[in-house]
């Protein structure tokens, strides 16, 4: 009997703990149902219960990203002064520019917007900020290793615009460990750590060519030379000292003086003469040009002097007087168009005119005077 009792005691105990699970697993269940029921309401309420500045800050940074086309991250709205409060607005907020932002990745821009609420007339102008994206470098052109890298062979992978300076000093003036392709990535595994520098053994005095036994090459790190030491033995040899340098100078683009072309009287130019081949040339100089030098020989097509120009004068355009390309009392061809005739007359002009200028002409014969547009020299149109 005693055996059958304990038998009959374990069989309730064991069916009390089952229904006490189900029990503890019905209201597990009936919770998890409660909350995924509840879950849009707590949503919803929870972006009722935010607050309406970041709400509208939010808007701000959305509209200027999907205008703009922005990375979001870029885009700082600066509305955090506690003064500033914003209404709740039904509906959402709107936003208009009140002046737009120049975007540039390479440089950092600025905007204002407004932002407003229909519903309660309110409304508030906030500055934007809008970062730079960082730059990234690509070498320009295919190098070869040991070629050493200038300016020219940088440039913005993501921009069209021009790469920083300090950027650039980072980069010039090292050599290359390989040879690299246009638009590969600048890394600093492809660039040497030491760059070379050059030292004058001698006295160079102003304006002497720096010869290749006047100076010597050394190597330093490239954080302890600047960019105006970063010289090439092709930059030294293609200029003159432009100041006098002593004995142990470390050369700078500074005191390289490069030629430019210019163009220069080659025999003596009296005052009203005409310019032509035989007496001016382009040549090399190596000094600073005026500011006014003429660089072109096609600018002194029909000009004459203003001075007397000897040989080894600069031709400045304050030396130069244009003569136009229609002289008044010259004989003046005249071409006129009529649909798919071309009538072409002499005549004579009234006046002076450049290509470009209306003039009067004059039929010699019948004394008929029109207005015409110069073409060229001595020559004009009439449509």
């Amino acid at each position: 009997m005693t055996s059958a009792f304990t038998v009959e005691k374990f069989s309730s105990t064991t069916q009390l703990l089952k229904r006490r699970r189900r029990v503890w697993f019905l209201s597990v269940f009936s919770i998890f149902v409660t909350l995924f029921a509840l879950k849009p309401l707590l949503v919803a309420a929870a972006e009722d219960t935010a607050d309406p500045k970041q709400r509208a800050v939010e808007t701000i940074t959305k509209w200027i990203a999907d205008k703009e086309k922005l990375e979001a991250s870029r885009i700082d709205v600066l509305a955090s002064d506690r003064r500033f409060r914003v209404p709740e607005c039904e509906g959402g907020y709107g936003v208009d520019y009140v002046t737009q932002p120049s975007i540039s990745n390479a440089q950092r821009a600025n905007a204002t917007v407004r932002v407003s609420c229909d519903a309660t007339q309110w409304s508030a102008v906030l500055r934007v900020n809008i970062s730079a994206q960082p730059q990234t470098l690509v070498f320009a052109n295919d190098l070869a290793a040991g070629e050493i890298v200038v300016a020219r062979d940088v440039a913005l992978g993501n921009s069209t615009d021009s790469p920083s300076q300090a950027r650039l000093n980072e980069i010039v003036g090292r050599s290359l460990t390989r040879s690299v392709k246009r638009g590969e990535r600048v890394q600093q595994e492809s660039l040497t750590q030491m760059v070379d520098v050059y030292i004058t053994t001698s006295t160079v005095l102003r304006g002497e060519p720096i010869q290749q036994g006047s100076y010597r090459r050394t190597s330093v790190d490239f954080a302890q030379a600047s960019v105006q030491q970063r010289l090439t033995p092709d930059q030294i040899s293609a200029s003159v000292a432009r100041r006098d340098l002593r004995e142990g100078t470390t050369l700078t683009l500074s005191d390289l003086q490069f030629a430019s072309n210019a163009l220069v009287a080659t025999t003596v130019v009296e005052q009203g003469s005409m310019f032509d081949v035989s007496n001016f040339e382009v040549q090399a100089i190596f000094e600073r040009l005026p500011q006014d030098a003429v660089l072109d020989p096609r600018q002194l097509m029909r000009a004459t002097t203003k001075r007397r120009l000897t040989p080894g004068d600069v031709i400045r355009y304050s030396d130069v007087r244009m003569q136009p390309h229609v002289g008044v009392g010259e004989s003046v061809l005249l071409t006129v168009n009529r649909g798919s005739v071309v009538l072409t007359v002499e005549m004579e002009a009234r006046g002076d005119g450049y290509i470009g200028d209306k003039v009067e002409l004059s039929n010699p014969e019948s004394g008929e005077i029109v207005m015409a547009t110069v073409t060229g020299v001595g020559e004009a149109r009439r449509d």
